[in-house]
């Protein structure tokens, strides 16, 4: 009888390189998502706090890696040494080379190098290696890595460990991957995951099954698939070319649910020129956008959304600039007529401003911000409204940019009086530094922005803000309060502007800034000026 013999490599005995860092895994196995373990370290890193997803999200979709040669061929290395031998000093090098930076600009390039070497690899040990690090390790880079190897070399029985993992925006794109690879229902797995996620995890997850023929999954993405927590314009047009918007607002009956999904992916479509694609990417805009405006025509009692979607859509046709290409692609002339003309008479509806009204009294932040970005669109007067608010919450309302858009000649001394008596100068004026202001310690700092950003409409009124922005640890109240100064005429200074502004210039530790500050000395107008 021939007895098999037993793989002496194993992991098991290690010492593992991350020291007493919880497992995300067995977290996520507790139902606690977040923070992540390594989330302070990451934090300190990077001077941020990073929502889940976020870092993968901006590299995957704006950041162009270069020279990552080294890295890969230092990661592939490390994995051949480590399946080779496992030892603790081949364990520690390859987690050095993974958890301080993130993995997703180079990850394809490693598991393609990794599968080439098929007569140099053991494929039992890179799925216990990616097992150990999906399950053990708290660093996310280092787990990302795990669920890679996993989604490559994997078997059926891995899937719980990858649903698992997936809950998160973070580690989303990576297990659905593998499920996608595992399962026998591919889409219906990817579906799943991405019902369960709001942030970059849905958008990665999303742009996977841009090909679907699934109609529940299509019918998905137009209520409610296209939605997410960063911006719905990354998935509005993926979701109305494979859900067919043009076609099922064709139909006879189009339900509630399904015109708010139209409402949102039209007005996400409409500003274009962002980081996705717009409306002119979308072949059957035209007759998606026609349909939409005939079916709103004819009914009432709409939400306010639908009042926004409408409002974007009528300055969209409205653009002098772009239609000549347009016409030759699907768009027509008259077309374009009859759809202003129904915006038109959509907008100029008596009952919305009962509505706006309605929404403006509303405790329900979401609502509210409806409600003003409505009545913006109807130059409806709020001041009187947001300057209640921000005197409710003066540190944390986000009225405050509102509130000094329409602050006016007659209106800037009261609300410059009230920010003076709330502001806690002392806590501000600690001296120029190199800090983002980012989090809650800056909550003055970020309240001051909103103020500096104004000053420029008023010579002369504002100072004390403008010289605690310059006083500032933030470089942006800085450069901001630089901008306000710049505005005013020279006429306008006094001798203690003139001095302080020398005073402070000695004193900056930023470059840019110090230029900025040598420009306002040197009587430099902020037109065309980088301030």
């Amino acid at each position: 009888m021939r007895l098999l013999r037993r793989d002496p490599w194993s992991l098991e005995g290690i010492t593992p390189p991350w020291g007493e860092l919880k497992s995300i895994y067995q977290q996520f196995r507790e139902g606690i998502l977040d923070p992540l373990p390594d989330e302070a370290g990451v934090a300190k890193k990077s001077g941020l706090s990073w929502v889940g997803g976020a870092m993968d999200g901006v590299f995957g979709h704006h950041v162009r890696a270069e020279n990552k040669q080294t890295r890969i061929f230092e990661i592939v290395s490390a994995v051949q040494s480590l399946q080779q031998k496992a030892t603790t000093e081949a364990l520690r090098k390859l987690y050095e080379l993974l958890f301080d930076e993130p993995i997703v600009n180079c990850i394809d390039s490693v598991l393609e190098q990794l599968t080439n070497k098929s007569s140099s690899i053991n494929e039992s040990r890179l799925l216990a290696i990616g097992r150990y690090f999906a399950t053990r390790a708290g660093h996310r880079e280092v787990v990302k890595f795990g669920l890679a190897l996993m989604g490559v070399f994997g078997t059926r029985n891995d899937t719980e460990i990858m649903e698992t993992l997936g809950k998160s925006d973070e580690f989303a794109l990576f297990g659905a991957v593998g499920l996608a690879r595992l399962s026998n229902y591919p889409e219906r797995a990817l579906w799943d995951l991405a019902r369960n996620v709001k942030g970059w995890g849905r958008i990665q997850i999303v742009e996977r099954l841009k090909d679907t023929s699934d109609r529940e999954i299509q019918n998905w993405m137009l209520r409610e698939g296209f939605q997410n927590e960063i911006m719905h314009e990354y998935l509005a047009c993926i979701c109305a070319r494979t859900g067919r918007l043009h076609e099922v607002l064709h139909q006879k009956q189009v339900d509630a649910q399904l015109l708010d999904g139209a409402a949102g992916i039209i007005s996400a479509l409409v500003p274009g020129g962002g980081p996705a694609e717009g409306i002119d990417d979308y072949d059957h805009a035209a007759e998606a956008c026609e349909n939409y405006l005939n079916i709103v025509w004819t009914r009432s009692d709409l939400s306010l959304k639908h009042f926004l979607a409408v409002a974007k859509l009528r300055i969209f046709l409205s653009e002098p600039d772009g239609w000549e290409k347009r016409y030759c692609s699907g768009w027509m002339e008259l077309g374009r007529q009859t759809m202003q003309s129904l915006s038109s008479d959509i907008i100029r509806r008596e009952d919305w401003r009962r509505r706006i009204e309605s929404a403006l009294g509303n405790a329900d932040e979401g609502e509210f911000y409806e409600g003003d970005e409505a009545a913006q669109v109807l130059s409806m007067d709020t001041w009187s409204i947001h300057f209640l608010r921000v005197k409710t919450a003066p540190l944390t309302s986000q009225s405050w940019y509102r509130l000094m858009q329409q602050t006016d000649e007659n209106r800037i001394d009261q609300v410059l009086a009230f920010a003076e008596s709330i502001l806690p100068f002392g806590e501000i004026e600690t001296g120029p530094s190199d800090e983002l202001g980012l989090g809650p310690s800056f909550r003055a700092h970020a309240t001051l922005d909103w103020l500096l950003q104004d000053l420029k409409r008023f010579p002369g009124r504002g100072w004390r803000l403008i010289r605690a922005g310059l006083s500032s640890p933030v470089v942006r109240n800085r450069n901001m309060a630089i901008r306000a100064l710049a505005a005013w005429p020279l006429e306008t200074w006094t001798g203690e502007m003139h001095s302080f502004v020398r005073d402070v210039y000695d004193i900056e530790p930023q470059e840019r800034v110090r230029k900025s500050l040598e420009k306002l000395l040197a009587g430099g107008s902020s037109e065309g000026d980088d301030f």
